[in-house]
């Protein structure tokens, strides 16, 4: 019995201190909460292409708009490789990507092809072998990103100090 009340008293005691600890830390300045940092701004979406691989980096604004833009990269041409960096940020830009697909059949043989989409910009850039392949290209992005400015920053072999095939 004697032991019990003994026992007691010590897990009384200790309780208590921990009480008094959690309570003392709680009135400490340091332990205040700290307010959340600001959320980071949105980064743009990118589509990299580099021969058959495609680098996604940004953030999109919900899981379906990362899956349409998946889709259409992916059904854009036969055995490419999708580096898949795109954060789901529910602050972000909601960006269309249901028309997306023809941009990037449109631009299936410019090997460095690269799309970037920052608020109402969309930016192509690239190396086409012939000037009717860019057309091509802006002509899809105009009809997918119908609201969008769209820079076409696309360039001919030519223009890039390369000699034109003999074909041109």
């Amino acid at each position: 019995m004697r032991a019990r009340l003994i026992t007691a008293a010590l897990a009384a005691v200790l309780l208590a201190g921990i009480g008094y600890g959690l309570a003392e830390r709680a009135h400490r300045p340091g332990a205040a909460a700290q307010p959340a940092a600001a959320p980071a701004a949105p980064a743009p979406v990118s589509v990299i292409r580099r021969g058959s691989e495609f680098t996604l980096t940004g953030d999109v604004a919900d899981p379906a708009a990362k899956r349409e833009l998946l889709d259409a990269v992916i059904a854009s041409s036969d055995d490419v490789t999708v580096v898949d960096l795109l954060r789901v940020t529910p602050t972000a830009a909601n960006i269309d990507f249901t028309g997306a697909a023809p941009v990037f059949e449109a631009a299936a043989g410019i090997g460095d092809f690269s799309v970037e989409i920052t608020g109402d910009t969309v930016t192509l850039r690239g190396t086409a072998a012939k000037a009717d392949e860019g057309d091509a290209v802006q002509s899809a992005a105009e009809d997918a990103w119908t609201r969008a400015h769209i820079v076409n920053d696309l360039a001919t072999g030519s223009q890039r100090g390369e000699k034109p095939s003999e074909n041109d």
